[in-house]
């Protein structure tokens, strides 16, 4: 019995201790996240040396635009702005703030810039976190674009999570209910906008979810060298909008049909819109107030999303994998 309870005892502390093993091996390969101060001429406190406020960046931007945080990641295989990166850019997008990934392979004077060029030859990449001013608050070796969601959670300062989530109601619309437009309703009698595009002149019936949105036109004026007026724009299978932020860039056409939905955004002079969601029209146009409808395939709203706009359409989708998978189409 001795020998038994002896064997017992041996075994068991032989569990414990390769359980404590592995605890620490798992916990030593995956290091926690932490911000070195420095790293070659990174110094938290000091300017980004690049991909921070005002600096050059991809089309169809010409310089990065005020944001209340950047992200700036250094990494072999990435080449990105925002929405464009990852579905990660596209929450960064919606939580006011600018990811942008580089390439030494791309941007030549990228490594000294950063360091990669003449400091520890074991870092391979890195994740910069700038602040609203563009300041480095944030320096993460051999992190790349899958650690920036974990690494802004370290910094609520200047992310705020809250920002990527919905609300139940919103005056007379309330997650649950039908919303006030429905699939195979007519919209050309909307506006002039709207009937003067036979292809869509009403809801199509077979989407696997609906997106409207009540914004105000963003760019007035469109166009990299000859800039010309926004006009709007529909496809019979995606929806319709103002480009944003110009024509050829816009993806959201695309990203919505392969996606399976289909959007509806207010044009400047479509009252009748506005009203039907509970706004003043002269509070959307004037940019005071804008609003994000998701609904599901019979019209039922599943999400409200009060002063966001299309821009923000994959992280709201993204919160619902039963209607859409956002993650799939990133990876495919």
């Amino acid at each position: 019995m001795r020998r038994r309870l002896l064997i017992i005892g041996l075994l068991s502390l032989i569990a414990v201790t390769g359980l404590a093993w592995l605890v620490m091996y798992h916990r030593r390969v995956s290091a926690p996240l932490r911000s070195v101060r420095e790293f070659g001429p990174l110094n938290l406190g000091k300017k980004m040396p690049s991909a921070g406020p005002g600096d050059m960046t991809f089309a169809p931007y010409r310089t990065i635009p005020a944001s209340k945080f950047y992200v700036q990641v250094v990494q072999d295989d990435h080449w990105c702005i925002q929405d464009g990166c990852s579905l990660d850019g596209a929450l960064v997008q919606t939580m006011g703030g600018w990811l942008q990934g580089e390439t030494p392979r791309n941007y030549p004077d990228l490594p000294g810039l950063v360091g990669l060029d003449r400091h520890d030859k074991n870092v391979k990449s890195l994740v910069v976190i700038g602040d609203a001013r563009g300041n480095i608050a944030g320096i993460y070796l051999n992190r790349g674009i899958g650690d920036v969601i974990p690494i802004l959670k370290l910094h609520p300062d200047l992310a705020d999570f809250d920002l990527l989530k919905g609300v139940d109601e919103f005056g007379p619309l309330k997650v649950g209910e039908p919303s006030p437009l429905q699939p195979g309703d007519p919209i050309g009698q909307m506006s002039e906008e709207l009937g003067t595009r036979q292809a869509v002149r009403h809801i199509p019936r077979d989407r696997a979810f609906y997106l409207y949105s009540l914004e105000r036109r963003k760019h007035d004026m469109v166009g990299m060298y000859e800039p010309y007026e926004n006009a709007y724009a529909c496809s019979a299978g995606a929806g319709c909008r103002y480009p944003d932020p110009d024509p050829p860039h816009d993806f959201l056409f695309g990203i919505m049909e392969e996606l399976g939905g289909w959007f509806l955004a207010s044009d400047e002079s479509n009252d009748e819109m506005m009203r039907l969601f509970g706004l003043a029209p002269e509070e959307v146009v004037r940019g005071a107030m804008s609003l994000v409808v998701l609904t599901d395939a019979r019209g039922i709203i599943v999400d409200l999303h009060p002063r966001k706009i299309l821009s923000d359409a994959l992280t709201i989708i993204s919160q619902h994998p039963e209607l859409a998978d956002v993650q799939r189409w990133y990876r495919n």
